[in-house]
């Protein structure tokens, strides 16, 4: 008996000796690199989640858990990292650090995944709307608005173990801010405090302050005069950043009604398209290579959202009925519409706790809208104006930002 015992134990050790090494053995790796012709990336209202699309197929959707709720998102200056900031109605301002997949050095494309997780103080990207991180000196920058400063990140540190570095310049007053980097210096616009203030960019100290501008929301500047655009609730303040008008404030714009301007959308040559929040019951035109700056209004349909093409060559309106508006982006004239959804509710308005409204964005001729009353992203061919497919994402889809591919880059080169 004791015999059978010693050979039965012989035998499972053999077993044990000879057989494969398990979890602690090679594994075959497989490669992540993947080709398509973009990433669409999505805020879900409904959930707090960053959502990415990949297309032309659509067909690999991949949810990143994000605190909720968003309430803004930039891709940076080199469109490898997304950042996602979270609305107000919590007592931390997380901010999101995503990596795209995307790398145009080494020409891969990988799935997105979530690098780091920053507590901002309010952090905003300083008033702009186009999907892409400000810069200062060619560096990604956001602005706090609680703890009165622009934080710019002097590296790109975000994958790996060494730490960040970044740099602060200090702002005069907690406030909300619109700003930018134009010559040597930085103007900042503070929305309550009513003024804009200038800071060398090099030494961070502030070299001028503008005032008389009251309720300051929106900004656009003219690289040929290289004047700065600031939306003030009375009027249109003009400041000048070179020569004799560096730094001085050059002229005021009024406004040919009540309605005041909040954002500007950059369309045809010079021209500059001013809207307000909420409905959107006109909008103004303002032609910069006019040597008497006079705004004209344009009327539109009751309307929710409103963006321009990656050229500027065609102006979009998406009205509360469901329609995509599309207008020359330089006159306004109404060329076609087409029925993208369902008619919004008529109380449909954001605050600061979370983004809740459409949003459009185009490329290569097509528009994408987010539809988030109806959970979908509307794909549209801008020539035909005719929608191509709804791209079913559930939730509420809101903000949008489109990274495209290399390979997409490259083709349209040839």
């Amino acid at each position: 008996m004791r015999q059978i015992y010693v050979s039965l134990l012989l035998t499972i050790v053999g077993i044990v000796l000879t057989a494969p090494a398990g979890a602690h053995g090679p594994v075959k790796r497989k490669s992540e690199v993947q080709t398509g012709q973009a990433r669409l990336f999505t805020a879900d209202a409904a959930t707090g989640e960053i959502v990415a699309i990949d297309l032309p197929d659509a067909t690999s959707v991949v949810r990143l858990p994000t605190p909720p709720f968003v309430m803004s998102m930039a891709v940076s200056s080199d469109q490898k990292r997304l950042f996602a900031m979270r609305g107000r109605d919590t007592d931390r301002d997380w901010i999101t650090v995503i990596d795209t997949g995307m790398d145009r050095e080494i020409g891969e494309v990988r799935p997105p995944h979530i690098t780091r997780t920053l507590l901002g103080k309010a952090p905003t990207t300083g008033g702009l709307h186009d999907g892409t991180m400000p810069t200062i000196g060619g560096n990604d920058t956001l602005y706090m608005d609680k703890s009165a400063e622009i934080v710019v990140f002097q590296n790109n540190a975000f994958n790996g173990y060494e730490g960040l570095d970044v740099r602060r310049y200090k702002l005069a007053k907690p406030d909300h801010y619109h700003g930018m980097e134009a010559g040597e210096n930085i103007y900042v616009g503070h929305l309550r405090k009513g003024f804009v203030q200038v800071l060398g960019r090099e030494s961070g100290e502030e070299v001028a302050r503008i005032p008389g501008c009251p309720a300051l929301h929106g900004m656009a500047s003219d690289p040929v005069t290289g004047r700065l655009f600031f939306g003030c609730g009375p009027n249109m303040l003009v400041i000048g950043t070179k020569g004799e008008e560096a730094n001085t404030e050059v002229g005021r714009i009024a406004y040919p009604d009540q309605q005041r301007i909040a954002s500007f959308l950059k369309g045809k040559d010079r021209i500059f398209w001013g809207y307000t929040e909420g409905t959107l019951p006109h909008l103004y035109r303002l032609d910069l290579s006019q040597a008497s700056y006079a705004f004209d209004i344009i009327p539109v349909a009751s309307s929710v959202q409103v963006n321009v093409s990656q050229d500027g060559a065609l102006l979009l309106v998406l009205t509360r009925a469901g329609e995509l508006e599309i207008r020359d982006g330089g006159t306004g004239d109404l060329l076609r519409t087409v029925e993208v959804a369902k008619p919004f509710a008529k109380d449909f308005h954001e605050h600061t706790d979370k983004a809740v409204l459409p949003d459009i964005l185009t490329m290569d001729g097509r528009a994408f809208v987010s539809l988030p009353h109806e959970g979908k992203i509307a794909e549209i061919d801008l020539d035909e104006a005719e929608v191509i497919r709804h791209l079913e994402i559930g939730g509420e889809p809101t903000r949008l930002v489109l990274v495209p591919w290399v390979e997409a880059e490259a083709e349209a080169e040839h």
